[in-house]
Order: C-alpha cells, then structure tokens, then sequence
C-alpha cells in the first residue's frame, strides 16, 4: 500500500472516531452553564473574595434548584487573583480562553474590575459585577459590561445625608484610591457644600492596602472637622480607622458606606469609640423592625449554609446578578434566537421596558439599563438606604434606622 492510501485510510479511522466521540463530548460540554469568577480569595482584600463566592454559590444554588440557566444547571469556577490586577487579568484570560465559560464575574472590587475590562471587551464576553464605579458601566467603552448594584455616585447623596442627619457641619473626607471611592469622595466634596451647607475642610486619599490612618486623621482635625466620611476596602480599614480616633483623642463622629461595613463592629472597633462609628447601609441589612420578606429569607437561609453572613445587602447583590444572568440568557434565547454577547447586550438595554421578575431582584428590582447606561442610575433607591450604628452583627445585618435621602 502506498504511503499516501495509508495515510488516507488512518486519517479516514481517525476521523470516523471523531465523528464517533464528538457527540457525546459536546453533550458533556453543552450540558452545563458555566460561569467563571475572579476573586481576591488571599490577599488584602479577600473578605470580598470569600463574601463573593459564598454569595454567588447561594444564587447559583437557587437558581438551578428553579432548572437552572436554558435548562443547563450552573456550575462556578472561581480563580484567586489576590487582589492583583495582573493575577486577576491572567485569571480572567484562564477563564475565558482555557474554560471558555459562558458568564464572567470579573471582580467585586471596582478598581479590579476595571483592569480586565478591556480583555473582555474585545473577547466579546458578557460581565457583570457589583463593583459600583460608573465606569463599569459605560457602555460606550465596555459594551459587554454591566453593574448591579447601588451606584457610587448614589452613594454619594446617601452619605451627605447621613453626614447633615448627624449633625455635621464641617465634613473631612478619607477615602481608598480604589476608582469607587475616589467617585464617592470627589463627589462628597463637590456637593456637601453646594446641597447640605456642609462645609468640606479637606479630601484626603490612601492606598487600599495602608495600615495607619493617624497622619492623614490629625490633618483633618486641625482643619477643622466635626465629622468624617470615610470609605475604604481592606478588610481591617473600619477597625484602622477608629483606633486612629481612639490614639488621637478625636471624639468626632465617622460615617462610613456599605461596602466597607463587614462582620463583627463590636470586635472591630475599640470600646472607647464605638459610639462614634456609624455608616449609610442598605436597608435590607439594617435592623429596623420592618419585616423580612420571603424571598430574603431564602436566600439568607441558602446563604448561611456556605458560612456565616457577613454582609447581607452585598451578598444579596452578588446573588441578583446570578439572576440577571439568567434572565439576560434566556430572554435573549427566546427573542433572538442566540446567546452570544450581542444578543445579550441587546436584551439587557431593553431591560427597562421588559416585565422583569420581582423574584429576580432583592434590591434594586429592574436595573432600568438604557442604551450605553449599563448601570443603575434609573433604578429606584427610594427605599434603598438605611443609618447604621455599631451593634452585634446578625445574618449581616446591624442596628439602625432607615435613611431618608435628599438629592
């Protein structure tokens, strides 16, 4: 036989088996619905990666115990980035190319997030994340990026409002350099003066990662404060920030912002300032007396089978965006015919018009995204904010009162 036959006929056999085999291997790949995430696991911010992934299981739990995602259940990967923008774009780079995951979770942290955007922009891979910097969603610059959760530049009206509500008449600012609370920072500083006749005596920023607030706390002293916003991301920045206060003897008040509030206040912050720590929370995680709804109460109870609740309105909004995705994905199906990422972003730019599920949402209800506005700033915070203090931590949540905002 000559070389040529022989090789014709291999080739013939080998690719019968292929043939033979493929269908079986596509079921095996097509019989799921995958989703891949990026987390600060270690590192100093890994209170959200651990917060994360517990929240995102929860949703996944729920939302294949309803048949999950085009009939597919749901199964998550996550990949530790430690908190590193060059680990958590190799992260995302293993996710997509190597595991070819359906969704991509590309970190809560907003500055995180940001770093991989661009990858994933020109894979034409469908993101989603809580991280709440407006650039997120910018559908101009990351067409396949959207954000669910309460927006930075709606913090910021919150945070005012909590600020005058306390009394403050004269505000300092301390903020990360995480793009977040920078957004929340600049935005304190430009409309406390103009809006709440606050005056600000001073702006002052710090790396996510800094261990000593002091300097930084003594300067907005002897400027003048009578009160503090405060915003910062790593896991010790609340208990940092007031044995600040506690080793300069400053009796001023703090008020912080949802994402830094997370576990235990009592043991965070030293006995002699508790008192003076408060924060704008959402309100499903503020203790008020008001009722929990049944949804919630589901969700807490998948929640708590992962770990203990740290922080109830962030996890419920990691969850929401589980049910996003699955909204975005079968909505797409049924009216386009398709599931790739213009399909999708399709969809999710008409979400504002579209009878979407109340179930779908513990927090902001329809995200009410428009053309290139792929973040929340429609949604409805009416009813969104409540006044925390320090107290025992319960399922994630705290003693307080609800937060009515004036804008």
């Amino acid at each position: 036989m000559k070389p040529t036959r022989r090789l014709f006929l291999a080739g013939s056999m080998l690719a019968g088996t292929m043939f033979a085999l493929a269908p079986s291997v596509w079921a095996q790949n097509d019989d799921k619905f995958v989703i891949g995430a990026s987390l600060s696991i270690t590192g100093p911010f890994a209170q959200y990666g651990e917060l994360t992934e517990r929240a995102l299981r929860a949703g996944i739990k729920q939302v294949n115990d309803a048949g999950g995602i085009l009939g597919k259940q749901v199964e998550l990967l996550v990949r530790d980035d430690n908190g590193n923008p060059g680990r958590a774009l190799l992260a995302v780079k293993e996710l997509v190319e190597e595991q070819k995951v359906d969704f991509l979770y590309p970190e809560t942290l907003s500055g995180l997030v940001v770093s991989v955007l661009p990858y994933a922009t020109e894979q034409k891979v469908f993101t989603a994340t809580v991280g709440a910097t407006p650039e997120i969603g910018d559908g101009s610059k990351f067409p396949y990026s959207f954000q669910l959760s309460d927006l930075a530049t709606k913090r910021v009206p919150a945070v005012a409002s909590a600020l005058k509500k306390l009394g403050g008449t004269k505000a300092g600012i301390l903020v990360s350099t995480n793009p977040a609370t920078v957004a929340l920072g600049e935005g304190l500083q430009k409309v406390l003066p103009e809006k709440y006749g606050i005056e600000v005596v001073g702006l002052q920023k710090f790396a996510g990662d800094a261990k000593d607030f002091v300097p930084l706390l003594q300067s907005l002293r002897d400027a003048g404060a009578d009160i503090v916003a405060f915003d910062g991301v790593a896991r010790d920045s609340v208990r940092i920030v007031m044995a600040g206060m506690q080793a300069i003897g400053w009796d001023a008040k703090i008020v912080g912002e949802p994402a830094v509030v997370n576990g235990d206040l009592l043991e965070q912050i030293p006995a002699e300032v508790q008192d003076q720590f408060y924060s704008v929370n959402y309100r499903v995680a503020t203790r008020t007396g008001a009722e929990v709804s049944p949804q919630m109460k589901s969700f807490m109870d998948e929640l708590r089978s992962f770990g203990p609740i740290q922080n109830l309105g962030l996890s419920a909004s990691i969850r929401d965006v589980v049910f996003l995705v699955k909204w975005a994905n079968e909505t797409a199906q049924k009216e386009k015919g398709a599931t790739d990422a213009e399909a999708i972003k399709a969809v999710l730019e008409d979400i504002a018009s579209a009878d979407y599920p109340a179930e779908y949402s513990l927090m902001l209800g329809n995200p009410r995204y428009q053309g290139d506005h792929h973040s929340t700033g429609n949604a409805d915070y009416s009813t969104f904010w409540g006044l925390i203090h320090t107290s025992p931590l319960i399922d994630g949540t705290y003693e307080g009162e609800a937060l009515e905002v004036t804008e």
